[in-house]
């Protein structure tokens, strides 16, 4: 309709300039206006006429002249129009796994992106030249006119290399220039980095670059595991949790499956809501013996689906006695210190080392792995202190740290990544000092800097969870969102409560009093530097186990997630990097580590040697050089040539006291490689990914149902040689047709008032 009345599309309006093409001044044209509404002023003055259809006339007779006058001075829209056989389009044809999937039973993507191809407008040499390369694996060019039947037999590519094929076509020379460049594909990158240098590098290029997305957004009647969020070290027979990222769309209900080979470590059916694309579901089981473990996560409905690849995922468990350690310092001997030893006593992955002060100069260890540990009461150096992975400290006085143990403490969050629990007491928190020490700093809140502070009460009250609190995973006393609210609910009251007073600001209030009107945080959580550091006012919760019947293990569950959650995020000195737990279709697998001395400053060497058993049980070694952006960094590769799990095994050289006896310290890391299965996930259609780069480049997106209008895109929008032409408008059927109507108006009014 645009194009009947203004005889060019909207796209030429919105890309070109208007001009008059007989170069007569427009002040010209101004004054021609100007004489000829004076003269039709005069005119109608001198008739007997209502002063309101002087103007109608006037109005009409103006816009007849106007339209003349504009034909006369001859308007047109100046563009620049690609030089007819001059220029280059390249087209990238996506020929990937997921480029060979139907959607509803209509052809495949690929079908649908080749006959586009095919078409002589976008093909025609008499205005570019078009090259045409395939998109799998690799940049193949393909020779015109492209076979849609032999396409379709081809064999589809396991991964689409959208990124650095895109940048190799802009980066080759040309005889001719390279006007644009167009991708046909779904948008299922998963072999590139796109790092910020890409797109800089692609944006700098200067060609656009327009995009067709094929596929739909919402792959319907398949549910997909997309990911298993899980460490990969457990303890013996510890209870191992894994969320899974779930993708569902209409589907009301899955079946979750956990299998280690034959043996099926857990299994339920979860419903979900049909409401949303997307859920996360928590899966407990047990880690078993010490040894590698294979895990096999799977997922089901009762629909039968066209892709089942993307309902598993693998996932490789390290099951091993190698608990994580917590220094317990606590200043009395008291019912909480009981507690929560006993709570973890049995508890795989945690080992508490406590120091007890029993008399003014006497302190009991506990838990100690030799007679010289702890020795001396509180670790005097940093390498001592920062050889554990979480600190509590119960009510016990600042002063008992001299200023050099108390920065150590407080560098213990900031700098080794540990996590410290400040636990509520007469001689702790702000009544112990604690807020004028150096540690205040790393706290989640601002404790009472008074000398004489007695904010330690003698006062039984509720503890529930936060709004946050209910949302923590660590704190949950049951999977069931009601039956965690009835337990809270349901647990004894604590007997004491200690002012923590301000919360900083970025902290989290996890549990509160729940007294109405006189509600007090009671655990509050905060990040600080590498590690996080905690608050519990309160050292009563031993009557929640007391309180309770004697098979209850709600306070157990507690403390045994807590403390598990307190380690988990500790640093250790010897870590990989950004490793993904499975790596599908990839060809290298990228090694990054970071190797930290006892004191966690960067453990600086040339290179390092790591060994890979392959899937086959072969021991490759590789080097890692160091990154000189960043000291105790080391990166390198290996390669991925046999399917399954990949051992990472490495050897690094400390110092420090903390280290005596061992001259090293080693990490292991299972990762997994698998072959045809990254095309099958997250297969729908990326259209952001596709609308980005249109728009880095200056180019343009169309959906499928629109990939008619690309010849007029190409035309309108390239960076080839072009020339400029001028498009008249003076014919436009929009003129003729007011010029007609005004005339003819104005005669009809003129013959219905008798005015001719």
């Amino acid at each position: 309709m645009f194009e009947l009345f203004l005889k060019y599309p909207v796209s030429t309006w919105r890309h070109a300039d208007f001009v008059w093409s007989t170069g007569w001044p427009v002040l010209g044209l101004v004054a021609c206006l100007a004489l000829a509404l004076f003269l039709i002023a005069l005119t109608l003055f001198r008739q007997q006429l209502h002063p309101g259809k002087r103007v109608v006339l006037a109005l009409l007779q103006f816009a007849s002249i106007a339209t003349v006058l504009a034909m006369l001075w001859q308007p047109a829209l100046r563009i620049e129009l690609m030089q007819a056989g001059e220029n280059t389009v390249a087209y990238l044809l996506d020929t990937s796994q997921s480029m060979h999937a139907s959607d509803n039973g209509a052809q495949t993507r690929l079908s649908d992106a080749s006959a586009l191809l095919d078409s002589d407008s976008l093909t025609d040499s008499a205005l570019f030249d078009a090259t045409v390369f395939s998109v799998g694996d690799e940049l193949v060019q393909q020779s015109l006119p492209l076979n849609p039947e032999l396409l379709t037999k081809q064999q589809a590519g396991s991964r689409s290399a959208i990124a650095d094929s895109l940048l190799s076509v802009l980066e080759s020379v040309n005889d001719q220039a390279l006007a644009a460049v167009v991708v046909l594909s779904d948008g299922a990158d998963n072999a590139s980095d796109m790092s910020s240098q890409w797109w800089q590098a692609i944006k700098t290029a200067g060609v656009p670059v327009h995009t067709i997305g094929f596929g739909k957004t919402v792959v319907e009647n398949d549910v997909e595991l997309s990911d298993v969020m899980m460490d990969a070290q457990a303890g013996v027979n510890a209870s191992v949790s894994a969320r899974l990222r779930i993708v569902h769309h209409g589907h009301a209900a899955v079946r979750v499956r956990v299998e280690s080979g034959d043996e099926l470590l857990h299994a339920e059916s979860i419903n979900l809501n049909p409401d949303l694309s997307e859920s996360i579901h928590t899966v407990s089981f047990n880690s078993g013996d010490a040894g590698v473990t294979n895990l096999q996560f799977s997922v089901s409905s009762n629909d039968a689906e066209e892709n089942v690849v993307n309902n598993r995922q693998q996932r490789v468990l390290n099951v091993a006695d190698q608990p994580k350690r917590i220094l317990y310092v606590e200043g009395e001997p008291r019912w909480e210190y009981k507690f929560i030893r006993r709570a973890v006593h049995n508890f795989a992955g945690v080992e508490i080392v406590s120091l007890l002060r029993t008399s003014p100069n006497k302190f009991y260890r506990q838990g100690v792995s030799s007679a010289k540990e702890l020795a001396d009461g509180f670790p005097k150096t940093r390498e001592a202190l920062f050889a554990y992975d979480a600190v509590i400290i119960g009510s016990l006085e600042a002063v008992e740290l001299n200023v050099e143990q108390q920065a150590n403490l407080r560098d213990f969050v900031s700098v080794r990544g540990g996590s410290l629990l400040m636990l509520a007491g007469q001689n702790g928190l702000g009544d112990g000092g604690w807020g004028r020490s150096a540690v205040a700093a790393a706290l989640p809140a601002k404790l009472s800097s008074s000398s004489n502070a007695r904010d330690y009460e003698r006062v039984r009250v509720m503890v529930q969870p936060t709004t946050q609190g209910l949302r923590t995973p660590w704190l949950r006393l049951d999977e069931d969102d009601e039956i965690n609210a009835s337990a809270w609910s349901d647990l004894p009251e604590v007997n004491d409560v200690q002012s923590i007073g301000e919360v900083k600001p970025g902290s989290t209030n996890l549990l509160a009093t729940s007294q109405v009107g006189q509600s007090r945080p009671v655990l509050v959580w905060h990040r600080y530097g590498q590690g996080q550091s905690f608050i519990l006012g309160t050292s009563g919760t031993w009557r929640w186990q007391m309180g309770l019947p004697s098979d209850n293990q709600w306070h157990e569950i507690f403390w045994q997630q807590f403390l598990s959650h307190m380690v988990a995020g500790s640093l250790p000195q010897l870590s990989v990097d950004n490793a993904q737990a499975i790596y599908r279709d990839a060809k290298e697998i990228p090694i990054s580590i970071t190797a930290r001395q006892a004191d966690f400053t960067p453990l600086e060497d040339g290179e390092f040697v790591v060994t890979v058993t392959t899937p086959s049980g072969q021991d490759i070694q590789t080097s890692l050089v160091a990154d000189i952006d960043q000291p105790g960094r080391y990166m390198g590769s290996i390669s991925a040539d046999e399917d399954g799990p990949y051992a990472i095994n490495m050897m690094a050289p400390v110092s420090g006291e903390a280290q005596a006896g061992a001259a090293s310290v080693g990490v292991e890391r299972f990762l997994i490689k698998e072959t045809n299965t990254a095309e099958r996930f997250d297969a729908g259609l990326h259209r952001e990914f596709l609308q980005r780069i249109a728009d880095a480049t200056g180019g343009q997106y169309l959906d499928a149902a629109d990939k008619d209008q690309l010849a007029q895109v190409l035309t309108m929008q390239n960076a080839g040689i072009t020339r400029e032409e001028l498009l008249p408008l003076w014919n436009m059927p929009i003129l003729f047709l007011l010029l007609l109507f005004a005339k003819a108006l104005e005669w009809f009014l003129r013959l219905k008032w008798k005015r001719l």
